[in-house]
């Protein structure tokens, strides 16, 4: 099969040819037909997770497809399911076939293609686990979210507005409009200072992080909750001094929050959008265009093309 592979970190990608994966008792093998690209992703290609991973390695986390075998100990899935899922750090999406594990994978939404069902996994999960397990926002509150407009606020916002959440965003001017389609009760342009605009709200996304993090604490209210994409635990003396709650995300696999996602999208009450996509081969085109555009919506790469 022929798979994109990462030979040197910060090098560029190798379309090679490797050995079909085979499942063992707890995998799922899927014939991948999109897969989307994360920062997650820029970030292992940059050699930023060095740690946690080898190279040489195939790329890509996000993915949709078509189940063709499963291991004796899979029972939500059978061949011939049409189904997405994520896979950080596993056998690697960008590929004509993967193998993944149970809790990695679920029927995708009926009512979306390949295309778009493979952008959905990793901003679903990183924006049902901020909002419902740490920030826990509820009807009537109101959250400021920084980097609003990209795909986990995207997917944020839908979700917060869906519960009567008092939703302000924040990002570049250039997706003002985008953040309009989604919901957002006030866009604040990233050139302006949005202390100045908003204060005292109960909880803060924060997706951008860097000097967002201490100008954020300053609008929380005492009490208030904050959460950040870019670090799985955050320091805790300010917060502390403050009398706010700070934490990280780490947006691991959950099939389950994807299958009820999935069911989001099919009542339609969250929508997806994609940019642009590319052919397998096309994989380094498509990771330089995805540091390079400001347009919003997913880069997804389409592989055996259906």
């Amino acid at each position: 099969m022929k798979a994109v592979r990462l030979n040197e970190w910060g090098k560029p990608l190798d379309l090679e040819d490797l050995p079909q994966p085979v499942p063992d008792d707890d995998q799922v093998l899927v014939r991948i037909h999109a897969a989307s690209i994360n920062p997650f992703d820029a970030a292992l290609h940059a050699g930023f997770l060095a740690s946690m991973a080898t190279v040489p390695l195939t790329m890509g986390t996000d993915f949709s497809g078509e189940v063709v075998a499963v291991g004796a100990n899979i029972k939500h899935l059978k061949p011939g399911d049409a189904v997405y899922g994520l896979s950080p750090l596993g056998n690697g999406a960008f590929a004509e076939y993967t193998t993944v594990k149970a809790f990695e994978v679920t029927q995708k939404p009926r009512s979306l293609d390949f295309v778009n069902s493979a952008g959905v996994p990793l901003p679903a999960t990183a924006a049902w686990k901020s909002l419902y397990e740490l920030l826990q926002v509820k009807s009537g509150e109101r959250l400021l979210i920084i980097g609003e407009a990209g795909a986990v606020g995207g997917i944020a916002t839908q979700l917060a507005k869906k519960d009567g959440v008092f939703v302000y965003g924040v990002d570049i001017p250039q997706k003002a409009e985008h953040a309009k389609k989604l919901g957002v009760d006030q866009f604040i342009s990233s050139q302006e200072r949005f202390e100045d605009i908003v204060q005292n709200v109960d909880a803060v996304l924060d997706l951008v992080g860097g000097e967002m993090t201490e100008r954020a604490y300053n609008v929380l209210r005492p009490g208030g909750r904050y959460v950040t994409s870019l670090l799985a635990e955050t320091p805790q003396e300010e917060p502390t001094r403050l009398g706010i709650k700070s934490m990280g995300l780490a947006a691991w696999p959950n099939a389950e929050i994807l299958a009820k996602m999935a069911e989001l999208i099919d009542a339609g009450k969250v929508q997806v959008f994609v940019n642009r996509t590319f052919p397998l081969e096309e994989a380094n085109a498509a990771m330089a265009y995805r540091m390079q555009s400001t347009d919003p919506g997913k880069i997804v790469i389409t592989v055996n093309h259906f």
